[in-house]
């Protein structure tokens, strides 16, 4: 079924775009400015989860995300 193939290629495509570009933040961005680009990106999910969570999707320790939340946001693009 060619449709069915072409809507998974795309979804493929998608996530490995996805995945490529998470790899490039963790590689070039500190742990600062990894929590400073997903702040500026999506600012409605830092009220909606909770920090125990955020830190570990951050890899961070819930207490670090602490201090990092404390200083004033940056934009990163």
């Amino acid at each position: 079924m060619p449709q069915l193939e072409r809507y998974f290629r795309l979804i493929l495509l998608k996530t490995y775009s996805a995945a490529q570009i998470r790899i490039k933040y963790l590689f070039d961005f500190s742990k600062e400015e990894s929590y400073q680009h997903f702040a500026s990106r999506f600012p409605e999910l830092l009220q909606r989860i909770p920090q125990y969570m955020l830190a570990s999707h951050s890899n961070l320790t819930p207490e670090y995300l602490g201090e990092i939340r404390k200083k004033p946001l940056r934009i990163i693009s």
